[in-house]
């Protein structure tokens, strides 16, 4: 119960937006609790395919992330869906469980794990997959250098490829670079200057997160 509570406040943190410019609290309605298997890219860096991925009508290049699959509760955007890029047509609203429908694929989702906790990580130093405590924090994006850039695979559509000697099951998830996670309902571009905040090791390419604070990008919305 503790760690669940600790979710929705975690969740209220990270996906509100700022109220006293304009209230998105209506992004609320559209997230839901996946129960099973999915992706976890919170760790994960992300390195670009070559193509252009659309999300929600706005095109970016694309960007794949070698994520972990864990089994258990998840928090997932019913307002998500894309197309082009390696994937193709996506939209979790239709295909809530998985991607496709099958056991092949899996969704990157969103579940809060802090210093307490241990979660499989590519770990640079023995260059293979362990569990470990993620290690939570924040940047300042620079678009001008990989290590500062990040990648958004928040409800990204990936496909299981392989299983460590340890059981550890890997997915290529395939999402936006220089795309925020949120709003839920709009895709807005990542700019140099933005604080930003994710799990990945420090100076992995493309690091999967999402800026904060939300006031920088609701900003944005208002000038669309």
């Amino acid at each position: 119960m503790k760690k669940v509570l600790l979710l929705i406040v975690a969740t209220i943190m990270l996906f509100s937006c700022d109220q006293q410019e304009k209230d998105y609290s209506k992004d609320e309605s559209v997230l839901r609790i996946h129960e099973g298997k999915f992706a976890f890219c919170g760790a994960s860096g992300a390195l670009p395919t070559g193509k252009k991925i659309t999300i929600q009508g706005v095109e970016y290049d694309e960007g794949c992330a070698i994520c972990p699959v864990l089994d258990g509760p998840s928090i997932s955007n019913l307002a998500m869906y894309g197309e082009g890029g390696t994937w193709g047509e996506f939209n979790i609203k239709n295909n809530f469980q998985t991607p496709d429908g099958t056991d092949n694929t899996i969704w990157s989702l969103f579940w809060y794990y802090d210093s307490t906790d241990s979660v499989p990580q590519f770990n640079p130093e023995t260059k293979e997959w362990e569990l470990l405590p993620p290690t939570n924090r924040a940047f300042i994006v620079n678009t001008d250098s990989i290590a500062t850039s990040e990648s958004n695979m928040f409800c990204m559509p990936g496909i299981i490829f392989d299983t460590t000697s340890t059981g550890i099951i890997l997915a290529k998830c395939y999402g936006p670079l220089n795309e925020a996670a949120v709003p839920l309902r709009k895709a807005i571009p990542v700019k140099s200057g933005m604080k930003s905040i994710t799990a990945a090791k420090l100076g992995a390419p493309y690091p999967v997160g999402t800026p904060i604070p939300i006031m920088e990008l609701s900003k944005d919305i208002e000038e669309k």
